[in-house]
C-alpha cells in the first residue's frame, strides 16, 4: 500500500497548517468530503453505498452536510454512529472503532485508519483522503495533527440489531418507542411520584387543622402549617408543570418516530397493494394509528402515572381502617367484573363503527379525487344520495355504540358512588356502635383518601374498554402495515451503472386473481442504444412488460436481464433511479416547476434543471410563463396543458440522465401539435439511450429500430416497420385501421387514378 509522509515543514509552514498541510479545501468544498468518507467507512464494513444514493435517500439539498447530518445519514444507511469530541488520550482508546471520520479545521473530513503510538508516546495518525488515489494512506505526525484537527470524531460501526422500526406493527412496537426515551420517562415517573406524595399534604393539613389547631386554638401551629402548606403548593405547581411539559415532549417524540415508521412501511408496500385497495380505506386505516398512540401516551400512561398515588394512599388507608379499605377495593373489583362482562357487546359496537366510518371515508376520498368527473357528468345528486346513506349508517352505528357505552356507564356509576359513600357509611356505623374515638377522628381523613383513591381505580377499570378500542385499532393498522414488503426493498443488491442492454427470456407473469397470464413465455432482446416500439391490442401485455422491467412485480417466471445481470439482483432503488419512465397520465407534485423537475434529484443545480427542460422541449413554454421555473403548480396541475405536463414529466426523468427510457402511451392523450413536439423531443433524447415506446398510434413508431408485436400476452413478431407490414398480419391490420385512409388517398393521387375523380 502506498504511503506518503507529511512532514511539519513540507509546505508553507506551521503558522498556516490549518489551511495547508496537503489537506487544503476551499470554502465551497466545506463539509462535502464528509459523505465521501462515510462511503469509504461503509466499504470497510462490506456495505456498498455511493454519495449520490445517500443524497437521494436523505433528500439532501447538496453534498455538504454538518456532522449531525452525517450521523443521521450513517444511521439511515444501517450503521450505529456517534459524534464525540476527543483528545489524544481518547483517540488512543478507540481501538477497534476505526475506521472513523475526523474533521479538520478547514471543514474537510478524512478517514482515520489507525493511530501510531510507541510506548504510550504519540507518533501520529494514518489517514485516508477521499480525494486522494484509491488505497493511499497519509501519515501525519502528532504535532501537525494537533494543529489541523478540531477534536471531532464520528464513530461508525455496523448495526446488527433489529431496529424497532423493522419490527412488525403491534402495541409492543409503540411501547418500545415510548420506552426508548428512558431518561424522559424516568423524569416523568419521578415527577408523578413526587406529586403523589404531595397529594397527601392537603389531607394531613386538614386533619391537623381540625385536631391540633381548632381543638386547642393554637395560632402558632396554624401559622407553621399554613406556611408549610403554601410551600408544598408551590412545589406541587412546579412538578405538575414539569410532568405536563415532559409528557408532551415524550408524546411529540413518539409522534415523530411513529410518523417515520408509518411512511417507511407504507412506501415499502408493493404497487399491487395500492391497486387492489381503495385509497380512502388506506387513509382511514392510517388514521387509526393515532387512536392507538392516544391510548398509550394519554389514557394508559396517564392512568399509570395517576395510579402512583395508590403507592402512598393505600398504606395510609390500611393504617386508618383495613376493613373500610377492603370495602373500597371490593367495590372496585365489582366494577371490573361488570366491564369485563359487557366487553363483547361493546367490542361488536366498536367494530361496526370502524367499518361504517371506513366506508364513508373511502367514498369521500373517491368523490373529491374524481370531482372533475362528478362535475362533468352532473353526478352531484347521485353522490349526495349515496353520501346520505353512508352518513346514516355511521350515525346509526355511533348511536348503538353510545347506547352500549351509556348502559355500561350506568352500571359503573352507582358502584363508583358506593365505593366512597358506602365505605364512609360503614365507618360511621362502626363509630356509632363501637364508640371508638380514634375511628371517629379518622373518618374525615379516610373519606378524603377514598375519594382520591377512587379516581385512579375507576380509570384503571375503564382502561378495559379503552384498551379494547385500541385493540380494534391495532387490528386495523396491522392489516395495513404488516402486509408483505415489496421484494427487493433494502440496502443490498447490485448498484453498478446501467448501460442499456435489456433481455427478456421466457418471461411469464400472471396478476393476482387473474385466470390467464398477462405475459406468456415472452423472449426478446434490446441492444444498447436501440429504440423499440411495443404494439398490440388492449390487454396484450404492453404495459406489463415495462412494469416487470421496473420490478414493480418480481413474482414472474423466466429471466429479465439488464446488462447481463438479473433484474432481481439489482438494488431496487438504484434500478428505478436508472430508468426514466413517462406515463400517459403523469402526476405532478404541488410546488414550483423547478421543484417538480428536480424531484428525483434534490441536489440538482439550476443549470441541470434547465438542461433537462431543454432536452424535454419544456424550456420554450417555461420561458413564456410569468415566473418561469418558479411558476407554482397547483394540485392536479390545472394551470398546465396536457402537452406541458408531459414535457415536464420527461424533464423530471431526464434530470437523472437515465440510460433506459420508457414511454408508456406518453402521447396518446395529446393533441396533434403537442404530440409532434413530444415525439420530436423523444427522438432527440433517444440518441445513445435504450428507449422503449408503447403507443397505440403506430405512426409514431415508424422510425423505431424495431417494433415488438404482442397478442394476448404472447410474443408475435419483432422487426422494423416495413418488415412487419409484409409478414405480420395483426400489425398490418392495426396499421390499416389507423392509416388506411391515408394510403387510399395516396393511391388515388397516382397517375391514371385521377380521371375517375373528374
Amino acid at each position: 500500500m502506498a504511503s506518503i509522509e507529511i512532514l511539519p515543514a513540507a509546505r508553507a509552514g506551521r503558522a498556516k497548517a490549518s489551511e495547508d498541510n496537503g489537506f487544503h479545501h476551499d470554502a465551497g468544498e466545506k463539509h462535502k468530503s464528509a459523505l465521501e468518507c462515510l462511503c469509504m467507512v461503509a466499504a470497510h464494513h462490506a456495505v456498498t453505498v455511493t454519495v449520490d444514493e445517500i443524497v437521494h435517500d436523505n433528500a439532501l439539498p447538496d453534498r455538504a452536510v454538518d456532522y449531525d447530518g452525517l450521523v443521521h445519514c450513517a444511521r439511515k444507511a444501517g450503521f450505529k454512529a456517534k459524534l464525540v469530541h476527543l483528545d489524544w488520550d481518547g483517540l488512543t482508546q478507540i481501538g477497534q472503532a476505526v475506521p472513523a471520520i475526523i474533521r479538520l479545521k478547514t471543514g474537510a473530513s478524512l478517514v482515520l485508519a489507525r493511530v501510531a503510538i510507541d510506548h504510550r508516546m504519540p507518533l501520529g495518525v494514518w489517514l485516508h483522503d477521499p480525494n486522494a488515489a484509491e488505497g493511499a494512506e497519509l501519515f501525519v505526525d502528532w504535532l501537525r495533527f494537533q494543529e489541523i484537527w478540531t477534536g471531532e470524531v464520528v464513530l461508525i460501526r455496523r448495526n446488527y440489531d433489529i431496529k424497532d422500526e423493522e419490527q412488525p406493527f403491534s402495541l409492543n412496537l409503540i411501547a418500545a418507542l415510548v420506552f426508548r426515551e428512558r431518561r424522559l420517562a424516568r423524569d416523568i415517573a419521578i415527577s408523578a411520584l413526587v406529586l403523589s406524595l404531595l397529594a397527601l399534604a392537603p389531607i394531613i393539613y386538614w386533619q391537623l387543622m381540625s385536631q391540633k389547631v381548632i381543638a386547642f386554638k393554637a395560632m402558632n401551629t396554624f401559622t407553621v402549617l399554613t406556611v408549610g402548606m403554601l410551600v408544598l403548593v408551590v412545589f406541587e405547581t412546579i412538578f405538575a408543570y414539569l410532568r405536563s411539559y415532559m409528557l408532551q415532549a415524550l408524546t411529540s417524540r413518539v409522534d415523530v418516530r411513529l410518523s417515520e415508521y408509518l411512511l417507511d412501511r407504507v412506501l415499502a408496500l408493493p404497487i399491487d397493494f395500492f391497486e387492489r385497495n381503495e385509497v380512502g380505506r388506506v387513509m382511514h386505516n392510517i388514521n387509526e394509528l393515532w387512536k392507538i398512540r392516544n391510548f398509550l401516551t394519554g389514557q394508559l400512561f396517564g392512568t399509570v402515572l395517576d395510579s402512583m398515588t395508590l403507592l402512598f394512599f393505600l398504606p395510609v388507608m390500611f393504617f386508618f381502617s383495613p376493613l373500610l379499605t377492603f370495602i373500597v377495593l371490593g367495590i372496585c373489583g365489582l366494577i371490573v367484573l361488570w366491564l369485563v362482562a359487557m366487553l363483547p357487546t361493546f367490542r361488536d359496537a366498536t367494530e361496526r363503527v370502524i367499518a361504517t366510518q371506513t366506508e364513508r371515508g373511502s367514498f369521500l376520498y373517491q368523490t373529491v379525487a374524481g370531482m372533475r368527473t362528478v362535475k362533468s357528468l352532473a353526478l352531484e345528486s347521485r353522490q349526495r344520495r349515496e353520501w346520505d346513506v353512508l352518513v346514516a349508517r355511521v350515525a346509526k352505528a355511533l348511536d348503538h355504540q353510545a347506547k352500549v357505552a351509556a348502559f355500561i356507564q350506568t352500571g359503573v356509576r352507582p358502584l363508583e358512588r358506593l365505593a366512597v359513600t358506602g365505605s364512609y357509611a360503614v365507618g360511621v356505623y362502626l363509630a356509632l356502635t363501637t364508640d371508638d374515638p380514634t375511628l371517629i377522628a379518622s373518618l374525615f381523613a379516610f373519606l378524603m383518601l377514598s375519594q382520591r383513591v377512587a379516581g385512579p381505580l375507576m380509570q384503571m377499570a375503564q382502561l378495559i374498554t379503552q384498551g379494547d378500542e385500541a385493540r380494534a385499532a391495532v387490528s386495523v393498522v396491522k392489516g395495513l402495515l404488516n402486509q408483505p414488503r415489496e421484494e427487493g426493498i433494502g440496502d443490498g443488491g447490485v448498484r453498478k451503472p446501467l448501460v442499456g442492454h435489456v433481455e427478456f427470456s421466457k418471461v411469464r407473469f400472471t396478476y393476482k386473481g387473474a385466470l390467464s397470464p398477462a405475459i406468456d413465455d415472452v423472449s426478446f432482446e434490446i441492444p444498447v442504444g436501440t429504440t423499440l416500439g411495443v404494439v398490440g391490442r388492449s390487454g396484450s401485455g404492453k404495459t406489463t412488460l415495462t412494469r416487470l422491467l421496473q420490478r414493480l412485480h418480481s413474482d414472474y417466471e423466466g429471466l429479465i436481464k439488464i446488462d447481463g445481470v438479473d433484474a432481481r439482483e439489482y438494488n431496487i432503488a438504484h434500478l428505478r433511479r436508472s430508468l426514466g419512465v413517462v406515463l400517459q397520465e403523469n402526476f405532478l407534485f404541488r410546488g414550483t416547476i423547478r421543484d417538480n423537475i428536480m424531484a428525483a434529484k434534490p441536489s440538482a443545480t439550476f443549470d441541470e434543471v434547465v438542461r433537462a427542460a431543454r432536452l424535454a422541449g419544456a424550456e420554450e413554454f417555461i420561458d413564456r410563463l410569468p415566473r418561469g421555473y418558479d411558476t407554482y403548480i397547483y394540485e392536479g396541475s390545472p394551470n398546465l396543458s396536457g402537452g406541458q405536463r408531459q414535457r415536464l414529466a420527461i424533464a423530471r426523468c431526464m434530470i437523472l440522465d437515465p440510460k433506459i427510457l420508457i414511454f408508456d402511451e406518453a402521447t396518446s392523450a395529446l393533441d396533434p401539435d403537442s404530440e409532434n413536439i413530444v415525439n420530436e423531443n423523444i427522438r432527440k433524447i433517444a440518441k445513445g439511450r435504450t428507449v422503449i415506446v408503447i403507443s397505440h398510434r403506430l405512426s409514431s413508431l415508424v422510425n423505431s429500430d424495431a417494433i415488438l408485436v404482442l397478442e394476448r400476452g404472447k410474443f408475435l413478431d419483432m422487426a422494423p416497420h416495413r418488415v412487419l407490414l409484409e409478414r405480420c398480419e395483426i400489425y398490418r391490420s392495426l396499421w390499416l385501421q389507423q392509416n388506411g385512409h391515408i394510403e387510399a388517398a395516396a393511391s388515388n393521387r397516382l397517375p391514371g387514378r385521377g380521371a375517375s375523380l373528374v
